[in-house]
Order: C-alpha cells, then sequence, then structure tokens
C-alpha cells in the first residue's frame, strides 16, 4: 500500500485517533492503527480500544492500494514533526512504512495488518440528530465532574439522556463523582427522536468525542445500541462503549428550596477564590470558606505552614449570616463550566449540597457538597 495526502488532512485524521491506541503495553495489536484504501483517492483510518472505536476518511491520491497496521504512537509521534509538504507513507515487505515529507523521513513499526480486530459497522435501533457544537458543550460544561474511582464504574462517564417532545428533543446530560454534580438540559429542535433513550458514555470515549469533533460542523448523527453509543458524521463514526449499569437517582439531591440566596459577579467570585488557594498546600484538602453578611462576601482560606487569605467581594444581600466551606478545587471547576457575568449560589443549609446556576442559562446546574470542618 502506498499513498500521498496533504499533510493537515493526514494530521487531522491521526489527531482523531490520537488517544485511542493502547499505549501501556506495546506490543497489544490495539497499539496500532489500520490504514485502508478505500478507492484511488480514499484511505481509511481505524483506531480501536476496549471503550472506543474510531473509524474515519481522509482524502488521498492512492498510488497502491492495500492496508498496513503501524504502531499509533510512532506515527503519531512522528507526523507532530513533519514539515508543511505532502505526506508519503509506503508499506515496507517487513510490515513497517515509510514515512515522508518534504525532506523528512521515518520508518514507523508495523504488523502483519490480517492480526488487527475487525471494526463492525454499528447497528443502531435508536437515532437522534445533534448539533455538533452541543456535544462539544455537554463535554465542556459536564464532563469535569466524573468519577475516576474505578470502584464506582456507573459514575465513571456522562449520563445521557434524550426524550422527544413532538418534533424536538429534551436533551439531558449529567455527570457527578459523589461529591458535585454537574447538569446540562437543552431542547433540540427536529431531532428525530422516536422514543426516550438513556445511556452512560464511558469517560475514555468523552475524552475522544472532543476529538472527534474537531474540524466537525453541523448535525451528528448519535446512535444507540444495546452496549454502544455511536457519534456518526459523513467522514466516520466514533463508537463509545456503554456502562450497563444503573445510574445514580441525581434528582433527589438537587434541591427544591433555599434558606441562603446570593447573585454574585462570576469573575470576581473566581479571582477571589483564586487568590485564596494561594496559601493552601497541595498535599491537603483544597479548602476554602465562604462567610456572607449584609453586604459583603468574605472568602478564606488558612494553612498552618502557608498562611492566610482573604478577600471581599461587595454583594447586594440582606439576609442572615452565613458560614460554608468547600473544596477550593470543586468551585472553580463549576465557576467555569457556568457562562455569563453573574451565578447564584443557592443554599438549603450546612449539610446539604450547595447549587450554583447561571442568571443567563437555566438549562445549566453545578452541585457542591460542603465540607464540614
Amino acid at each position: 500500500m502506498e499513498f500521498v495526502a496533504a499533510r493537515k488532512d493526514f494530521a487531522s485524521a491521526l489527531m482523531k485517533a490520537s488517544g485511542i491506541p493502547e499505549q501501556k503495553n506495546l506490543s497489544s495489536v490495539m497499539a496500532n492503527l489500520l490504514l485502508e484504501s478505500t478507492g484511488e483517492d480514499t484511505v481509511r483510518l481505524t483506531a480501536q480500544s476496549y471503550e472506543v472505536t474510531l473509524v474515519t476518511t481522509f482524502p488521498a491520491q492512492v498510488a497502491q492500494g492495500g492496508r498496513m497496521a503501524l504502531s499509533g504512537r510512532s506515527l503519531v509521534d512522528a507526523a507532530r514533526m513533519l514539515p508543511e509538504a505532502p505526506v508519503r507513507l509506503r508499506r515496507t515487505p517487513n510490515h513497517w512504512a515509510d514515512l515522508s515529507a518534504g525532506r523528512t523521513e521515518y520508518k514507523i513499526p508495523g504488523i502483519l495488518p490480517e492480526n488487527m480486530p475487525e471494526a463492525q459497522e454499528p447497528q443502531t435501533s435508536l437515532e437522534v440528530k445533534l448539533p455538533r457544537d452541543l456535544l462539544v458543550e455537554m463535554v465542556d460544561r459536564v464532563s469535569f465532574a466524573q468519577s475516576m474511582d474505578e470502584g464506582r464504574p456507573n459514575l465513571n462517564g456522562i449520563y445521557l439522556k434524550a426524550a422527544p417532545e413532538g418534533e424536538a428533543a429534551r436533551i439531558e446530560a449529567v455527570a457527578t463523582d459523589g461529591h458535585r454534580l454537574s447538569r446540562m438540559l437543552r431542547t433540540v429542535e427536529n431531532a428525530g427522536l422516536a422514543e426516550p433513550v438513556a445511556a452512560i458514555l464511558h469517560r475514555k470515549g468523552v475524552t475522544e468525542l472532543k476529538r472527534f469533533l474537531e474540524d466537525v460542523t453541523g448535525v451528528v448523527t448519535v446512535g444507540f445500541q444495546r452496549n454502544a453509543v455511536v457519534f456518526r458524521v459523513e467522514t466516520g463514526f466514533l463508537m463509545v462503549r456503554q456502562i450497563e449499569l444503573e445510574y445514580p437517582d441525581y434528582h433527589r439531591v438537587i434541591p427544591s428550596e433555599a434558606r441562603w440566596r446570593l447573585e454574585v459577579d462570576r469573575g470576581e467570585l473566581q479571582g477571589a477564590v483564586n487568590r485564596a488557594g494561594v496559601v493552601i498546600s497541595s498535599d491537603k484538602t483544597p479548602l476554602v470558606r465562604f462567610k456572607l453578611d449584609a453586604g459583603r462576601l468574605q472568602v478564606q482560606a488558612q494553612d498552618p505552614e502557608r498562611g492566610d487569605a482573604h478577600s471581599e467581594i461587595d454583594v447586594g444581600y440582606e439576609g442572615e449570616p452565613l458560614e460554608i466551606s468547600y473544596n477550593n478545587k470543586y468551585l472553580l471547576d463549576a465557576l467555569k463550566a457556568l457562562p455569563g457575568p453573574s451565578v447564584v449560589l443557592s443554599v438549603k443549609d450546612q449539610s446539604s449540597a450547595t447549587l450554583l446556576s447561571s442568571v443567563n442559562d437555566d438549562g445549566l446546574l453545578q452541585l457542591i457538597m460542603p465540607v464540614r470542618v
């Protein structure tokens, strides 16, 4: 097999696949990328892991058809260093390949392509058409709250729900690690969804989804099958393993009432929390304390070895005083994920989750459990 492709097309396809191949066990067949000619002017790239399968195509001038399976790490690393020139990739007799552009050349290790597992064309029972930008927003505003605890696998991803509302669909995306929760609600017109559907997207696939959509515009067809969710565009698809467990009932932790309610400038609050973080040691829980009184919010942090920090913000608040503490990092993540100049903090009591919401977008909310000190 041999082909020549524009560097940007080749690099774009490899970028989509770069995080999928096995990184630790480089002797695994899953550490390789499969390239196949599908005609005189197209090459198909396949990357697989246990959680994610990517199939994408890119334009190329195919001089000799065929297949090759090459080390994902070697190919991606070498391709990043190629100069701006047409890229040539040619398979050699030992299943390796010569990669060149301009006056730069690499020899890329490979294996017999027949050893690679076949990527099955996914068959989906239900589909919904979603804007690309909505899916990217889902990753940006929700995914940070996914759990990294392998002992709680049902929290190791984003819970995605879709329900038809006439010609539209109500989309809900949720992530939680038990200490915080992020939720996004959106309504999509002309979504083409026939019945309600829900799935937990594995966090590995959530990470790869944003790469997959990097240069995509328009609508993405999201299909659901028993054990996977498929994101399909004109050039290919990304199949993400579904975590086949029950997601917890998160609705019961969302407070319906608040004893304290405060609207505050988001930028000012982020700045105050960041300033407090200067005195927090990296090996300790990043704890920040709020003291709310009429007209002002005090943001404080203390560390026996690094000192104390104190900032004040003017606020339009006239209620009863409040003292409450939070994980500094969780608070900053939540503020970053909310849009607009102002946010609202709603506190039911010092032992219930605090709700952070956007003044400009009632479809987004963040929950953070306070820390007892």
